[in-house]
């Protein structure tokens, strides 16, 4: 088992009081924008681009600056335009691999916090959903490997919202990681996995600040592979989205669940069964069709399984 001390940790330039000029465009210090994140995908050297999708504000939660992120329409060669989301990833360069179709980025962290917490306001005549994501990773084969991620969807707000997003980590894996990649979007609903948004909405604006990490306390173990064979679940593939855990031994499928989203998301969650019972009902069925994480926090450690909603 292993033991974190719950402290604050700090990442550089969080609260965007450090702006330098790169190729005649200023630019957060330590973080990757939009114009970068281009020039990656068209293979072009820094500076090609100039999208202004990223620029600083001095409308802050805190301190003197924030970094304001704008879905910008852009001309293309053809005569047409095409929106682009402004886009913020934590690190010094782009890398050759990607990840949810955004390149790497990323910078050294050997920590496993529980949260990212920040400030943020979005806004816009017909705002899309803006997106803030996290994950952390080790590397294997000179690529990484995801061990926690925690993403949500950031509503309209006209004011500063400060959020706690919960960072999930994979029970297998007690990895300690070697990086941490941070991702702000102005608009990227529906968007993941491709690398240009196609239905983002023209002037939502996003205005980031103030990042910090905490948490880590005691990570659970998983429980042993006698355990976790004892717990079945059917059906699964469940067209309906309803499952039937049952475990000969009742404390197991009675225990506290957790159910993750591919991004990491909270889904679903039940306390302990107060009377317990070898057999229990999961019903995800107000949920989308795609692949989900259960969670058991049992008596034994942590049962895990995955979930498809058909």
């Amino acid at each position: 088992m292993l033991a974190r001390t719950a402290a604050a940790q700090t990442i550089t330039n969080a609260g965007f009081e450090t702006w330098v000029t790169r190729d005649s465009v200023e630019a957060p210090t330590g973080w990757l924008n939009t114009d970068d994140v281009y020039a990656y995908y068209y293979n072009k050297p820094t500076g090609t681009f100039d999208i202004g999708a990223v620029t600083k504000s001095t409308d802050a939660h805190s301190g003197n600056y924030a970094a304001k992120l704008t879905t910008t329409s852009v001309p293309l060669t053809n005569n047409s335009t095409a929106l682009v989301p402004g886009l913020l990833v934590l690190g010094a360069q782009a890398g050759k691999y990607n990840f949810l179709g955004i390149p790497v980025g990323g910078t050294g962290y050997n920590k496993r916090p529980t949260q990212m917490q920040f400030s943020y306001k979005f806004s816009g005549a017909d705002a899309d959903s803006a997106l803030a994501l996290v994950y952390l990773s080790s590397s294997s084969n000179g690529k990484p490997v995801v061990a926690g991620i925690g993403g949500q969807y950031l509503a309209a707000s006209a004011t500063y919202v400060t959020v706690s997003l919960p960072i999930t980590y994979d029970p297998n894996n007690s990895t300690v990681p070697d990086s941490i990649h941070i991702i702000f979007a102005s608009g990227y609903s529906q968007h993941i996995g491709s690398n240009f948004p196609t239905n983002v909405k023209a002037g939502s604006t996003l205005l980031v600040d103030d990042i910090s990490l905490s948490g880590g306390g005691v990570l659970a173990t998983r429980a042993d592979a006698g355990t976790q064979a004892q717990l079945t679940v059917a059906p699964n593939p469940a067209p309906a989205g309803r499952f039937q855990l049952a475990a000969a031994e009742p404390a197991l499928a009675s225990a506290a669940y957790t159910v993750f989203d591919m991004l990491g998301q909270v889904v679903a969650r039940q306390p302990a069964l107060a009377v317990p019972s070898s057999t229990r009902e999961l019903d995800l069925s107000g949920l989308r069709t795609g692949i989900y994480q259960l969670r058991l926090d049992s008596p034994k450690g942590l049962i895990t399984r995955q979930l498809v909603v058909q």
